[in-house]
C-alpha cells in the first residue's frame, strides 16, 4: 500500500529586501521519502537553502513542532551546518520545540523562547512493527550512536555551566522533560523574549498525546494574540498546512519517529 505525504512540513522564502529569509518549520518533521512525484523530500529541503539569494545573511527559524523523523531532522541539521559559514541563524521557538525538534534548535547561533513556550528533550525514539529480537537490538544500538553522536554534542553544544554530564543524562532518562522558557534558559544558552505568542495552539495535538506529563496549558487553544494579522495568518496557513499531514502520519506511527 502506499501513503501519500502530500504538503511539507516547511516553509522558507527570502524576505524583499534579500537580506534575510524565514524558515518555518510548523508540524510533525515528517519522513523524508519520496511515493511518488508530488511528495516533498528532505533533498528539496537542501535545494531551497541553496536556492536562496547569496545576499542572504540571516535566517530565522520559526519552530513549533512536537518532533518527527530522526533521520528527516539529522539531515536538516547536516544542512543547516553546511549553510552556518555563509549565514547567521536564529532560531524561534514559535510555540513548543519538541524531541527532534529540540536539538533542531540547537543548530542556530542564537536561540530564543517566548515566555509561553516549552522545550521537550527525550530520548531518540522509534516504534518497531514485526522486529525480532535481533533487529530490535540493531535499533536500539543505533538509537544509541544516534544520541551520543547527535542529540548530546547538539544539546551540550547550547549548554550553560548548570548542563553538566550528570544533569544532560537526568534529560535522557527515558522520561519526557518540559522545560519552559525560563527552565530552559537556565540550561541552554536561550535569550527569553517577555513577551508571549499565540502560537501554541498551533502544534499538532494529535501527536503530542503520545507524549508524557505535557503541560495543559499547551492544549488551550485560547492564546493572547500578540501576532500581527497578516503574520497570523500566514504562520496559521503554514500550520493548517502541517496539520493535513496528520493522516499520513497516523498511517506510519510505526516507523521512525522521535
Amino acid at each position: 500500500m502506499k501513503f501519500k505525504q502530500k504538503t511539507k512540513f516547511w516553509n522558507i522564502k527570502a524576505a524583499a529586501n534579500n537580506q534575510s529569509a524565514d524558515l518555518f518549520i510548523y508540524g510533525a518533521i515528517i519522513s523524508g521519502s519520496k511515493w511518488d512525484d508530488t511528495d516533498v523530500t528532505i533533498s528539496e529541503f537542501q535545494q531551497a537553502l541553496d536556492a536562496l539569494p547569496n545576499t542572504v545573511k540571516t535566517l530565522n527559524m520559526y519552530v513549533n513542532s512536537p518532533g518527527g523523523s530522526v533521520f528527516t531532522t539529522i539531515a536538516m541539521l547536516n544542512q543547516l551546518e553546511r549553510k552556518k559559514s555563509n549565514l547567521t541563524i536564529n532560531a524561534y521557538v514559535d510555540g513548543i520545540a519538541a524531541s527532534a525538534a529540540s536539538f533542531l534548535i540547537m543548530k542556530a547561533d542564537n536561540i530564543y523562547m517566548y515566555k509561553n513556550t516549552f522545550l521537550m528533550i527525550h530520548k531518540p525514539m522509534i516504534t518497531l512493527w514485526g522486529a525480532n529480537s535481533i533487529e530490535c537490538r540493531e535499533q536500539a544500538d543505533w538509537l544509541d550512536n544516534i544520541e551520543s553522536r547527535t542529540c548530546i554534542p547538539a544539546y551540550m553544544g547550547k549548554g550553560t555551566d548548570l548542563l553538566t554530564e550528570e544533569k544532560m543524562n537526568e534529560l535522557l532518562d527515558g522520561k519526557d522533560h518540559w522545560l519552559n522558557a525560563d527552565e530552559a534558559s537556565a540550561l541552554f544558552n536561550i535569550t527569553v523574549l517577555e513577551e508571549e505568542k499565540d502560537a501554541v495552539a498551533c502544534a499538532d495535538i494529535e501527536l503530542l498525546n503520545f507524549y508524557q506529563d505535557v503541560p495543559d496549558q499547551i492544549f488551550k487553544v485560547e492564546q493572547k494574540n500578540t501576532i500581527p494579522d497578516d503574520e497570523l495568518a500566514k504562520r496559521k496557513r503554514i500550520a493548517d498546512e502541517a496539520k493535513a499531514n496528520l493522516a499520513y502520519l497516523d498511517t506510519i506511527l510505526g516507523g521512525l519517529f522521535q
